[in-house]
């Protein structure tokens, strides 16, 4: 008798194994791109290594030491509605992620159903056709158990695990391109505030070698001309402070929607400009490609193919057969008034496996597979371009801060330059041996150079704040986990 038990028990597994649908044989599946070689552009080495891990801080809006930055910035992080709704979204994958980490537990619950019913007398009910009966099932206990045979639960909770990952990634790369936009708004707003403060200034030099060519017209020492390009320079000057106090304003305004006020709120920004320095950034040649590490979008694009590849597994376990272990007990009678009165007789109770077999499907099976195989693809292309797109930014960032760096210095031995001229141009004029044109002009060309350097400081801050953020602005990558888990189902 055992012997046919197990000889029943072995064609039983045989014919669930010969009755699951045709899996379709994988096809070519895109491939992960491996990180580009920069040997030429950045550099790697121990120093470099160490960088990766100390910088940029999560917090790198600190390193421009300006109390107001740090307000503006620490305020939109907390009142930003983009932010709200990005962080919304996380919990959203979180809360599919515990559902699905549950849905891999047993579940037990409680029936109750109370019914009236008639049965037909012509039909199969025997004794207790054509009589009606008011009865009930309780069940305090049922139970339902799925057994992941092929891994499929496993499978989709991490796929669940994976786009939450991937929604928190997304989330840092949000407040990563807000602090780094507002970083850039103020710090173009200090340059505005600045250069409007220097236009002035221009106005009142052009103000004064106006007023020196009158003189000299009305004493009929020149004729008019220079008093025309005078009035001409004065206009253009003033033209200048007027749009550049009017781009002041458009940067509070904005500024004031990016921390998620109105635009009362921006007229009470304060700009110090000389109290905003260059974050400490490391030696362009200690730059290491190891940096892609804290980018936020590379890890999200990771994440979405490490969830792709897990739903691709689910699909191709939709193709074995589905086992559910299920159970109830409780009592059951057609009689409410036999319910409990009948010493146990109404104690039903059962247990036992249900076995769904995909047989035929009609090749909604095979279309599923086929559309998660795409789905996998996209993922793998997408985080391919993601990462070239990320090792250009980072070239190109680095370019530009190096650039900015060169002119920056340049332009401060030239105002240098431009200031000892003014001094030596004054000294003449007090001694007697240079008109009054002189210093003015002098002082003009000075305010000029003032402005080129505001300019200069300012596209180097800004070239800073674009190499933070093509370097992650000190995200915190946990990318390696997902690319092994990646490579596993490959």
């Amino acid at each position: 008798m055992v012997k046919l038990n197990k000889v029943a028990l072995l064609a039983t597994v045989l014919l669930l194994l010969s009755s699951c649908a045709l899996l379709p044989k994988d096809g070519t599946r895109a491939k992960l791109l491996g990180m580009p070689g920069l040997k030429l552009t950045l550099h790697n080495d121990a120093e470099a290594d160490k960088i990766v891990n100390d910088w940029p801080g999560a917090r790198w809006w600190q390193g421009f030491h300006n109390a107001e930055l740090n307000r503006l910035i620490e305020t939109a992080l907390k009142d930003s509605p983009s932010l709200n709704a990005a962080a919304a979204r996380l919990t959203q994958a979180e809360a599919v992620a515990d559902y699905q980490a549950a849905e891999m537990l047993p579940s037990i619950n409680a029936n109750i159903q109370l019914n009236h019913r008639r049965f037909s007398a012509t039909d199969f009910y025997g004794p207790n056709g054509g009589k009606t009966f008011t009865g009930a099932y309780i069940d305090p206990v049922e139970f339902r158990y799925h057994l992941d045979l092929w891994g499929k639960d496993k499978a989709t909770l991490e796929a669940a695990l994976g786009k939450e990952r991937a929604q928190a990634s997304e989330l840092a790369m949000a407040r990563l391109v807000l602090s780094t936009t507002i970083a850039r708004s103020y710090i173009s707003l200090c340059s505005a505030e600045e250069d409007a403060e220097l236009a002035h200034a221009l106005i009142e030099k052009a103000e004064e070698i106006l007023q020196l060519a009158k003189q000299r017209w009305q004493s009929g020492l020149t004729g008019k001309d220079p008093v025309y390009a005078s009035e001409q320079q004065l206009e253009a000057d003033r033209q200048r402070e007027t749009s550049v106090r009017s781009k002041t304003q458009r940067l509070r305004n904005r500024l004031s929607t990016l921390v998620g006020q109105g635009p009362d709120w921006g007229k009470a920004i304060q700009t110090a400009t000389n109290d905003v320095v260059a974050a400490h950034l490391p030696s362009p040649g200690v730059i290491s490609l190891g940096l892609l590490a804290h980018r936020p979008d590379v890890a999200a694009a990771l994440w979405r193919v490490q969830a792709a590849a897990n739903t691709t597994k689910v699909a191709k376990t939709n193709f074995y057969p589905d086992v559910n272990l299920v159970g109830f007990a409780g009592l059951r009678s057609l009689s409410l008034k036999d319910l409990f009165l009948s010493h146990g007789a109404s104690v039903a109770y059962g247990i036992g496996p249900t076995v769904t077999l995909p047989i035929f499907e009609g090749g909604r099976l095979e279309a599923e597979l086929k559309d998660q195989q795409a789905a996998y693809d996209n993922a793998v292309e997408s985080y391919n371009d993601t990462l070239l797109s990320a090792v250009q930014q980072v070239a190109d960032s680095l370019d530009e801060w190096r650039k900015t760096l060169e002119q920056d210095a340049a332009q401060e031995r030239a105002l240098v330059a431009a200031k000892a001229e003014s001094v030596l141009v004054d000294k003449r004029y007090q001694a007697g041996l240079s008109v009054r044109d002189g210093p003015i002009e002098a002082k003009a060309t000075l305010i000029q150079h003032h402005l080129t350097a505001s300019e200069l400081r300012s596209a180097h801050l800004l070239a800073a704040v674009g190499l933070i953020e093509a370097l992650g602005g000190g995200y915190e990558n946990t990318t390696s986990q997902a690319l092994s888990k990646v490579n596993s189902h490959e």
